[in-house]
């Protein structure tokens, strides 16, 4: 799981260098960076409910590694999106089950969202646990 800590810190530590509205433009950057998915899937089965807008997770596991492209048709929704996918693109199961909600706190990226946008930024990371074989 080292390399999931070390990237929760190192965008945790790229996210605290920023205030009010910088932290947000950050966010959007990434969204704007991000590769967006495929439309043909935009579907209910890669959807991440219980979130303020739209937001999509695909994953490709090859061997025991897990894969993510995500996508939201809202830029703060998928900024923040891309940042959790690339923290747990390319790791291992074990790896990914092995985080724990203390450890995703760390990223300090809760305290400036919504309580609606907050919930589901948990809803995908538990979505990308179960892909990892986590029961629901």
């Amino acid at each position: 799981m080292t390399q999931i800590t070390e990237k929760i810190e190192h965008w945790g530590a790229n996210l605290k260098l920023l205030e009010g509205m910088d932290r947000f433009q950050y966010i959007i950057e990434q969204a704007r960076i991000a590769k967006p998915i495929n439309e043909k899937y935009k579907i209910r089965e890669f959807q991440i409910h219980g979130c303020a807008s739209k937001l999509w997770c695909v994953p490709e596991i090859r061997q025991d590694r897990i894969f993510l492209t995500v996508d939201s048709d809202a830029f703060i929704t998928k900024g923040t999106a891309a940042i959790i996918a690339d923290i747990f693109d390319g790791q291992s199961k074990k790896d990914i089950l092995a985080v724990t909600t203390e450890d995703m706190k760390k990223l300090g990226i809760l305290e400036i969202l919504t309580p609606q946008r907050q919930n589901g930024l948990s809803n995908l990371v538990n979505k990308i646990q179960v892909y990892a074989g986590k029961n629901k």
